[in-house]
């Protein structure tokens, strides 16, 4: 059974560093983005199955437990889910 990470927040920076990175160890990986990064992650996808990894896009804030919970979800249908990269974060503005 193929091994998952998740990585929120994949769609750029350190997110998609990390996703590569793990592509290339043989992860199947599973990266978050929010709406309006369809583009970046798109191309971090279409990166690793360049590269002969494997990787999917789900599009889920963190900060909601539903889509939290359908990320999860989805990830679990590529095979186990065994690691986590909790990467998402505010860019800018005050916290």
């Amino acid at each position: 059974m193929d091994k998952v990470l998740v990585v929120t927040g994949g769609s750029r920076g350190i997110g998609a560093t990390v996703a590569r990175h793990a592509a290339a160890q043989d992860w199947v990986v599973v990266l978050s983005y929010l709406a309006g990064t369809e583009a970046e992650v798109a191309g971090v996808v279409a990166g690793i199955a360049a590269s002969g990894g494997r990787a999917f896009a789900v599009q889920a804030d963190s900060t909601r437990e539903d889509d939290v919970a359908h990320l999860f979800a989805e990830a679990a249908r590529h095979g186990r889910v065994a690691g986590l990269v909790n990467n998402a974060g505010i860019d800018g503005g005050p916290v």
